[in-house]
């Protein structure tokens, strides 16, 4: 627990959307006949198979660049990815490894557990198994690899293409870095995780009703009580970015209370699914009996959150005898829980003066803000969204699917036709035009308005550049012509996440806020163009600028806003109790 104050150190300024083209077979092998994925890995050692499932969740992976030991066998690889991206024109950046093809890798690896660990004979052969696991990856990238063919005239407005593109790259893998630093996203996850789930434990001891969700929780989790589960949470946590930071990826235990805890998030059989979903549900392998390997970072913190909602719909489905598609947990968990204990309580805490202005308790609940504030002349308006995607729309890459999805969660509900998101925001500012905004009979329209619609979301599967530009332009295009004095600002799409991890910045001051708003808003809305003397160097600036424009608002806050005392605070306990 000595490594608390470490991570903090971690985050920087300014981020910068990572977007790769990834080899392909063909790239590299035009001429030669692929195999399928299994018969490359076939040829791996015991050894080699087992360490492959950890190590490419490690920083400094090796690429095409520096992937063999043998220095002849790696001049030949370089000499054809070269003729590659010279006959291509490639001006962006070329990987071999990706998080996400590491993550195809490992779930091919475990899913063929008997052949190619149990019953493996294989002797080492660092030459040989290093062309093939090169191999393998060239096989998983054709699959996986949309960038090869997508070209863009950058001397044209083409943001709104950029936009969508993006969107279409990267939505799949959202939730497993989207950032060139994932160091940096897994901290703050690390810190929000802990701290959602003991907002979610704390719900639950609230009232006597849930306790028979506790119970089930700490069964599942091999625990006989909810303060020990919780303590192996945060342990765990703490271990898993110690782990990132170092570039480990294996977690030894020496107590059974421990080992029965991290068993849990293991399984003897993995079925390759859409969306890694085993995975997610079992992100650790278990090596021996007191070793675990760390399959993904991101699948061990989000089991705590995202995966701890299906543990929890498990048994309330099963003591309210509903049948596994009934959907009256989610309503009750989003309702109750998601909205109205943890966002409600983190925005009092945040903008908790006494001279804001909150929404009354005027009746017409269905129409109410989620969430509102009023300051001066500054109104903000808030409609919180905790929502799931279809597995099959998140990993489509086809845009067009992505923004159907994502207007039926966030703009209009196409069952009952009933506006939700995006669509409840403007029909507040409509009300606010109009003078018929019940929750805040203070507001004069004689003078000069400012509105914030903000669209909070419950995790950062949003948190992709380009969603907040596009979205934008739906509320934007179905806003109607309002008040004379009353200005609205484009939509800011904020996670929940980012909030939690930076609340004690947005308490300091009451400017804080609205200039982190106005800050986004200001790069959303500025010019993109390239410049420089070479193509390249066009490339590059326009690059630059595009990413800042489109980026989330999560990438407008810098290391200074977030106090590395209140990380160590959080799991200062676990040291304490040693």
């Amino acid at each position: 627990m000595k490594y608390l104050g470490y991570y903090v150190h971690l985050l920087p300024c300014n981020i910068i959307m990572r977007v790769d083209i990834r080899l392909e077979f063909n790239h590299i092998y035009p001429e030669s006949e692929k195999e399928e994925l299994i018969d490359y890995l076939k040829r791996l050692s015991k050894k080699t198979i087992e360490n492959i499932i950890g190590f490419f969740t490690t920083d400094n992976l090796p690429d095409y660049y520096n992937f063999f030991s043998n220095p002849t066998t790696q001049q030949v690889i370089n000499r054809l990815v070269a003729r590659y991206i010279y006959n291509k024109k490639i001006l962006g950046n070329i990987t071999l490894v990706s998080r996400e093809a590491a993550l195809f890798l490992s779930e091919a690896i475990l899913s063929n557990k008997e052949m190619l660990i149990i019953n493996n004979t294989n002797e080492e052969n660092p030459d040989d198994e290093e062309l093939n696991l090169f191999k393998a990856f060239l096989v998983i990238n054709e699959d996986i690899n949309r960038n090869d063919n997508l070209t863009l005239d950058i001397t044209k407005d083409s943001v709104e293409k950029i936009a969508e593109i993006s969107v279409a790259l990267k939505f799949s893998t959202a939730d497993i870095g989207v950032y060139e630093d994932v160091n940096i996203e897994l901290l703050k996850l690390g810190y929000v995780t802990s701290y959602k789930f003991e907002q979610l434990i704390n719900f639950l001891k609230s009232k006597e009703e849930y306790e028979y969700l506790i119970e089930d929780l700490c069964k599942y989790f091999n625990q006989d009580t909810v303060e020990k589960l919780s303590a192996h949470v945060d342990f765990l946590l703490v271990q898993v970015l110690h782990f990132k930071n170092n570039n480990s990826f294996k977690l030894r235990v020496e107590d059974e209370d421990s080992n029965n805890f991290l068993q849990s998030l293991t399984s003897n059989e993995i079925i390759a699914e859409t969306d890694f979903l085993p995975l997610r549900n079992h992100p650790l392998y278990q090596i021996d009996e007191f070793t675990y390997s760390i399959v993904d970072p991101f699948f061990v913190l989000d089991k705590f959150t995202k995966s701890v909602k299906f543990i929890l719909k498990e048994s309330f489905n099963k003591k309210n005898n509903l049948n596994e598609k009934d959907r009256t947990f989610f309503s009750f968990y989003n309702k109750e829980f998601s909205e109205e204990y943890l966002m409600k309580k983190l925005l009092d805490d945040i903008f908790y003066k006494k001279y804001y202005i909150k929404q009354n308790g005027s009746s017409g609940k269905e129409k109410e803000p989620d969430y509102y504030y009023r300051y001066n002349n500054d109104i903000f308006v808030f409609e919180y969204k905790d929502v799931l995607i279809a597995k099959e729309v998140k990993t489509s890459g086809d845009i067009e699917q992505i923004t159907d999805a994502l207007k039926k969660k966030f703009l209009v509900n196409p069952a009952n036709e009933k506006p939700i998101g995006i669509g409840q925001l403007i029909n507040h500012i409509k009300a606010i035009s109009e003078n018929e905004f019940v929750y805040d009979a203070e507001i004069d329209l004689n003078k000069k308005h400012r509105i914030y619609p903000i669209l909070l979301l419950s995790d950062r599967l949003l948190e992709i550049p380009g969603i907040n530009y596009i979205m934008n332009k739906w509320l934007r295009n179905n806003l109607p012509e309002i008040h004379k004095n009353l200005i609205v600002n484009d939509l800011v799409i904020i996670d929940i996440d980012t909030l939690i991890f930076f609340a004690e910045y947005l308490k300091t001051k009451d400017k804080n806020f609205k200039e982190l708003l106005e800050d986004h808003i200001k790069k959303m809305n500025m010019i993109a163009k390239g410049y420089g003397n070479t193509e390249r160097e066009v490339y590059q600036t326009f690059n630059n600028k595009i990413s800042k424009k489109l980026a989330p608002f999560s990438s407008r806050f810098s290391n200074s806003m977030f106090d590395e005392k209140l990380f160590i605070n959080r799991f200062s306990y676990l040291v304490n109790d040693k």
